[in-house]
């Protein structure tokens, strides 16, 4: 039982440090994907959803297209909650509500209002939240909600919620264990979102067989990026150009667009959310200038994101082989004179290879950080790992990410580089270190 029931403490009295303490013992297994107990208690609470709402699925990239959605579609068109995971450094990141935060207080009074309905059903911690937004974007009678899929789709709990829309991001190897071992197996899994009759956006350029058959076996109108619309460099600028009729003809080429975010793979994260726009501004009264304005003041933490200049300090959340592409990528276009430093942690059940052999030749300092938690794991027990791929090269261990941060700093001039990437717990943790620093 929870400390604070033993003590008396009702769930009427809970902060929300307690709450997730809570929700996160409620059951067996961090993972359980069944969609049975959360339809059952969602039913308990209403059942009720978003006048639009829109689903994101994918292995990168969800988090980037679920917040230029959210900044669109938030400058005037209509009331907007958003709904993703994990979280950086505070659970109320992730369920937005016209552009803010939900607020503690909110955030307390839903998880209060879920356990009620609960009752003896196991849920795990995923299911939990995703109930609490769905229950806050009720409460907040908001007209376009935007789910972002934890895993996989088919089986993930925001998949309670018959979409308008999905769009289905890249899809890579990530969660092999639940989700398969191969990406037509994957994309299976994602396709769970899709819905009869309702647009499909994908904006994976190498797009698995399997997701076009699925979409052909649901009769839902898959819309693909390369195929049906496309973004294009010209004379510098970016441009997006609808290729199918279920476009409206006056959004057939938008831009110049201004991408705040940084990556190449940004543009096409991009593309797919324009898309989905595109395809939904009829019904939402949604124009052009929205577009182009909202675009243009996306903001993501995480991403490629310059955390700091003096040293260059760069923080990504890439913790799959696609995404530490991605973020090579990122660090081969904008190179520095000094080192490369790599403050590294990794989730025990992640497959290290495909993650660390496209760093290994740009890393000169390995900087090494152990992760508390069921699936996290100590730093000597990484390094094994690591030298099972890598025998040789340069490597500092520490117990947390705040520690291995600090021990690149000590390391680096003011020409090398600290790139800190490999899980959202690390990306997370140290920017919380770093925003509290005088």
């Amino acid at each position: 039982m929870d400390p604070a029931l033993r003590s008396g403490t009702s769930f009427r009295d809970f902060s929300l440090d307690q709450w997730v303490e809570y929700i996160q013992s409620r059951h067996w297994r961090s993972i359980d994907m069944t969609l049975d107990r959360v339809s059952m208690v969602w039913e308990r609470l209403g059942g009720k959803r978003s006048a639009c709402s829109i689903t994101v699925a994918g292995t990168n990239g969800k988090g980037s297209t679920v917040r230029m959605l959210e900044t669109v579609l938030g400058h005037g068109i209509g009331s907007v909650g958003a709904y993703t995971s994990p979280h950086l450094v505070r659970f109320n990141e992730r369920i937005r509500i016209n552009g803010k935060e939900a607020s503690t207080r909110d955030i307390c009074e839903a998880f209060c209002t879920v356990e009620k309905a609960v009752g003896d059903t196991p849920l795990t911690y995923f299911e939990y939240a995703t109930l609490c937004a769905l229950w806050l974007f009720c409460r907040h009678s908001l007209d376009i909600g935007i789910l972002e899929v934890g895993m996989g789709g088919r089986l993930d709990a925001v998949n309670i919620i018959d979409s308008d829309l999905a769009v289905i991001t890249s899809i890579g190897l990530d969660h092999e264990a639940w989700l398969g071992g191969d990406r037509e197996t994957i994309a299976l899994e994602k396709a769970g979102v899709m819905r009869e009759g309702m647009p499909v956006v994908c904006s994976d350029r190498n797009m698995p067989g399997s997701l076009e058959a699925a979409a052909c076996a649901k009769a839902a109108h898959l819309l693909v990026i390369g195929r049906d619309f496309d973004v294009v460099r010209e004379q510098g600028a970016l441009f997006w150009h609808g290729k199918n009729p279920r476009f409206p003809k006056s959004w057939q080429s938008i831009g110049p667009i201004r991408l705040p975010l940084a990556g190449t793979h940004q543009e096409d994260n991009m593309a797919g959310a324009v898309a989905a726009l595109a395809i939904l501004s009829g019904r939402l009264g949604l124009d052009i200038a929205d577009v182009l304005e909202g675009i243009g003041r996306t903001m993501v933490s995480g991403r490629c994101q310059i955390a700091a200049t003096d040293p260059l300090v760069v923080v990504d959340v890439a913790h799959n082989a696609d995404s530490v592409c991605s973020l090579v990528d990122f660090l081969n276009e904008h190179p520095v004179r000094g080192r490369t430093h790599a403050v590294f942690g990794a989730l025990r059940d992640k497959t290290l290879d495909g993650i660390l052999r496209p760093m290994l030749p740009l890393v000169d300092r390995w900087h090494l950080a152990g992760l508390e938690g069921e699936r996290g794991q100590s730093a000597d027990e990484l390094e094994g790992r690591f030298r099972a791929i890598a025998p040789y090269g340069r490597i500092d261990c520490r117990d947390n990410p705040k520690d291995a941060y600090l021990s690149a700093l000590a390391c680096a001039d003011r020409r090398d580089r600290i790139v800190i990437f490999g899980s959202f717990h690390v990306a997370g943790d140290i920017l919380e270190s770093m925003n509290r620093a005088p």
